[in-house]
């Protein structure tokens, strides 16, 4: 496996606040639209627990890379039962299907480095690859090696070695059958190297751990969370930096590094123990683990390990009801700070998806983590009716947003929390609700700020959707009206409401390309707000569309921290 293809995987942030998709290296640039994930693409986070890594005598894992292939050749049933021989906890293999879908194992894609034959892996028939010998590393060595199939390997592996997966060209429904056939399922972590691979294997084999590596995007402690916070691997593979392991450790995330090198030794071993790091895979399984016990160091340097912080700590309450609308729509999840007080505030969230789409739950766990645990705001992120065909058009959804504030502020003295004052922060279409509410909707001037992330503000604007268009299809169906002059759309426009008396100081962030909702309208916002002498503050991102990037979502989690706790500061 060794080099290996960095991983891409899909992330939400959440998926009405962020949507973003890496590719392969060289697509780097190119970014899902936001709209994508309010068009019905699953959420690949949620909350959901993490499928429980195989049983490991060690708590410092040993892998052996393609087998222990020092002396026989690496992916053979030999290099496998040399790993069995050699102590380590994890045999790696590399998993391919023949032209007639057996599934057997090789890395490369050609035979033509590591048996006497050439051509494609995928071109040749089992029959074909059966007859190939593998080529040894020691010289003078006679014995005849050939291609393992996935079976072989399975059987060979059962109850005495775990499997390292390297999933590189298989199906995965076969794959799965097959190790559960063999009765593996607990003894082996999969390896994704395509995208298209992470939902496959969630929806088909949910219990069995996955593994990924990170793209260069991922820099640093911030983005490893929020990549965490949104894609649930069970490991990963190349964090170099000890602060980055400490933030994969914290998620409940297990890092493995390769240590596998023409060069390998005492030094790469070392720099990944002192990190803290959970295994390592190597070329050299017997002289690694024989260094391990020497030092007794098999469970690991305790001594240099990362010491991981305690999680913040909050409480979680589920669907709790504050109307009667069916399928959960009238419901809300509460995320409460231990310790809190009846000056404990609130912040209010509501999920965007073109007021048809989304989700309560698509609030990252990271945000909550910071804004919950550590600022020691009160959550409250909520669902609300959605428009399906030409039932619970505009104003069902401000209506529910009325619903939520006055139950809030009805249940405050009861569960100690400040109901007099509320921050809104909403994702597209929730944005627009938020600002809605705020500006038109807020007889007791309870809001005190808006988030405003790429929100609709002025729906009579024809200008930014043309006929026919994305923008133009969804206030039609939110509405039920295609006349921009109609009152109906003056009433469900923030702008067309927005005065000196109405108006909060407002933050909100927009990406210039964004094709669903045209920058123009968080500028107009913007002007209107300075002109009335309302705090404004507008952040523009020239390269990002409806939705933001890894590097770009981290600057607005860091700016809309900022104004909340300047705008909206917890009474200590």
């Amino acid at each position: 496996m060794y080099p290996r293809a960095c991983m891409s995987l899909l992330y939400t942030f959440p998926k009405s606040l962020v949507k973003v998709t890496f590719y392969m290296i060289k697509y780097l640039s190119a970014f899902l639209l936001l709209i994508a994930a309010v068009m019905g693409i699953g959420s690949t986070y949620g909350q959901t627990s993490l499928a429980p890594l195989p049983t490991s005598t060690n708590k410092f894992v040993v892998i052996a890379h393609r087998g222990n292939h020092v002396n026989v050749p690496e992916n053979s049933l030999a290099s496998y039962e040399e790993a069995i021989k050699s102590g380590a906890d994890y045999a790696e293999i590399d998993l391919r299907t023949s032209k007639d879908g057996i599934l057997m194992i090789h890395h490369d894609g050609t035979v033509d480095r590591m048996t006497n034959g050439t051509g494609d892996v995928k071109a040749k028939t089992w029959a074909e690859l059966s007859q190939l010998q593998l080529k040894s590393p020691k010289a003078g060595d006679a014995t005849v090696y050939r291609i393992p199939t996935f079976r072989e390997v399975l059987k060979l592996c059962k109850n005495r070695i775990n499997i390292y997966l390297d999933f590189k060209d298989a199906d995965v429904a076969e794959t799965s059958k097959q190790i559960r056939e063999e009765g593996m399922e607990k003894q082996i972590v999969v390896y994704l190297n395509k995208v298209p691979y992470y939902k496959q294997w969630r929806s088909v084999a949910p219990q069995i751990p996955l593994m990924t590596s990170l793209l260069a995007d991922v820099k640093n402690s911030q983005q490893l969370k929020f990549f965490l916070g949104q894609v649930k691997v069970e490991v990963l593979d190349n964090i170099g930096e000890q602060d980055m392991v400490q933030t994969a450790q914290q998620e409940g995330v297990a890092v493995w590094l390769d240590v596998q090198s023409p060069s390998e030794g005492k030094e790469a071993w070392d720099s990944a123990l002192t990190k803290g790091v959970q295994g390592v895979q190597t070329d050299n399984p017997e002289a690694l683990v024989n260094y391990l016990k020497a030092n007794g160091w098999r469970d690991g340097v305790a001594k240099t390990a990362v010491n991981v912080p305690k999680k913040p700590a909050y409480q979680t309450l589920k669907d709790v009801a504050y109307g009667y609308a069916e399928n959960n729509e009238n419901t809300f999840d509460a995320y409460i700070p231990e310790n809190h007080t009846p000056e404990t505030k609130v912040i209010v969230y509501i999920h965007g998806g073109s007021w048809s789409r989304g989700d309560k739950s698509e609030f990252p766990k990271q945000l909550i983590d910071e804004l919950v645990g550590e600022k020691r705001y009160i959550l409250v992120s909520m669902n609300y009716r959605l428009v399906k065909g030409d039932k619970n058009r505009f104003p069902a959804q401000i209506e529910d947003v009325k619903k939520v504030i006055a139950f809030l502020s009805t249940q405050s003295k009861r569960y100690r929390f400040n109901g007099n004052e509320f921050a809104l922060m909403g994702g597209s279409a929730g944005a627009h609700l938020a600002m809605l509410y705020a500006y038109a909707h807020d007889p007791y001037k309870q809001v005190k700020t808006v988030v405003n992330l790429w929100g609709p503000t002025d729906l009579t604007d024809k200008s930014v959707r043309a006929d026919g268009s994305d923008a133009n299809n969804t206030v039609i169906r939110f509405l039920g009206e295609a006349d921009p002059k109609a009152k109906i759309c003056v009433d469900a426009s923030p702008l067309q409401h927005l005065t000196k008396e109405t108006g909060v100081p407002t933050i909100s962030f927009h990406g210039m390309e964004d094709p669903l909702v045209n920058v123009s309208q968080a500028e107009n916002l913007h002007k209107k707000l300075q002109s009335l002498g309302i705090l404004s503050q507008l952040e523009l991102y020239p390269n990002e569309k409806h939705g933001m990037s890894a590097s770009a979502a981290v600057d607005v989690f860091e700016k809309m921290v900022k104004w909340l706790e300047k705008q909206y500061p917890v009474v200590k």
